[in-house]
């Protein structure tokens, strides 16, 4: 570590000490750091670090000098840098689920996401080991869910009648399709986007009608 990025670590941690001892520091920064933009303009400076730091080593510091903003902003609008990371990831990573939340383009919407990921590797990897697999799983679950969704009720026709039993469909799929994501970047995300989702679509379409049927089956009265 070079001398400077051992006195911005230093930095860092002395002053974090001193936002926790009086918060009003923290929670009462002057108007101008409340822009919105100062999360962006923070979010820019870190994807720029990213490409030639580890997420363990960027500071505090080194982000508002980046971007000409008070350490009183970043702490306005973010815990940590990790914080930031993952609001990041999470941010950008919801505005490709959602603009493609309908049954016929989710799977343009997954292509998009999976490219969004292999072409922002080092913040995806950062990502991953800094929020746990878990997180990710559980993050990725609630934004592909209203699309797992959408596609249940329009390729089982509605969905099965009992809501329980729609419910159990949806998340048994969505996790399913949050499995192979991760699989997928776990693994080096070296396999082809276009090729692994067409393969999920195909599994999912045809095993989906076929769950639907077989739960309105066992829902239905059986005849004396």
């Amino acid at each position: 570590m070079t001398l400077d990025a051992t006195l911005d670590v230093t930095l860092d941690a002395t002053l974090d000490r001193s936002v926790d001892a009086g918060p009003d520091l923290a929670l009462d920064p002057p108007r101008d750091e409340r822009r919105p933009d100062a999360r962006v303009a923070l979010a820019a400076a870190l994807k720029e670090r990213l490409r030639t730091q580890p997420l363990a080593r960027v500071t505090v510091t080194q982000l508002v000098r980046d971007r000409g903003l008070t350490r009183q902003a970043f702490y306005y609008h973010f815990h940590d840098v990790q914080d930031l990371a993952a609001w990041v990831f999470e941010t950008e990573v919801a505005q490709l689920v959602h603009a493609e939340a309908r049954h016929d383009s989710w799977a343009d919407g997954l292509v998009r996401l999976l490219a969004y990921l292999r072409a922002n590797r080092t913040s995806t990897e950062a990502v991953l080991d800094g929020l746990g697999r878990a997180r990710l799983a559980d993050f990725l679950f609630r934004q592909m869910r209203p699309v797992t969704d959408a596609v249940v009720r329009e390729v089982g026709g509605g969905g099965p009648a009992q809501a329980a039993d729609h419910a159990l469909v949806v998340d048994f799929y969505t996790s399913a399709v949050v499995a192979v994501v991760l699989r997928w970047v776990v693994d080096g995300m070296v396999d082809d986007p276009y090729r692994l989702v067409g393969d999920v679509e195909l599994i999912l379409h045809s095993s989906v009608r076929e769950s639907v049927e077989r739960l309105d089956a066992r829902a239905r009265p059986r005849a004396r």
